[in-house]
């Protein structure tokens, strides 16, 4: 038996979009903690900054390699992947409205401490940006086969 003929029997492939989905997920988390605790404004703090630039050097990773489902005509998709993109840009919406009132609420609770007040932009940005990402991100940690969609598109 050839190579390729018991790699396909071996069982699923892991997609090399989860390690990039799962690591700007951490990348996200690490930056809330660091928006939350940096002295003053994290747009001055360089961790912050490492950790954002970081942050968008992967989400550009992870957009192309979900490029096929995520930014093709809606002609070149068939019915599962038009449902898929269409539950994943709407969960992606629901969490950017629940993050900004996430902030409104922390902003009102917190509107006598000018040092929390300051913190507030840093983590707004970073919550903005997670949830503009959460589609690509629920993309490359799903096994819907967006790898076929892919090169499906590239053809």
């Amino acid at each position: 038996m050839s190579r390729e003929g018991s790699d396909v029997t071996a069982g699923p492939v892991r997609s090399p979009m989860r390690p990039v989905a799962l690591s700007l997920c951490a990348l996200s988390a690490a930056m809330v903690v660091l928006s939350l605790v940096s002295d003053g404004n994290a747009f001055s703090d360089s961790w912050w900054l490492v950790g954002f630039v970081l942050w968008l050097l992967l989400w550009g990773v992870l957009r192309s390699m979900t490029r096929g489902v995520a930014e093709r005509p809606v002609a070149g998709l068939d019915e599962r992947e038009r449902g898929l993109r269409d539950r994943v840009s709407f969960i992606g919406y629901q969490c950017a409205i629940a993050a900004g009132m996430a902030v409104v609420l922390l902003m009102v609770v917190f509107q006598n401490e000018p040092g929390m007040i300051e913190r507030m932009p840093g983590l707004l940005t970073t919550l903005m940006l997670t949830s503009s990402a959460l589609p690509s991100i629920i993309l490359g940690l799903s096994d819907t086969g967006v790898e076929d969609a892919e090169a499906g598109a590239d053809e």
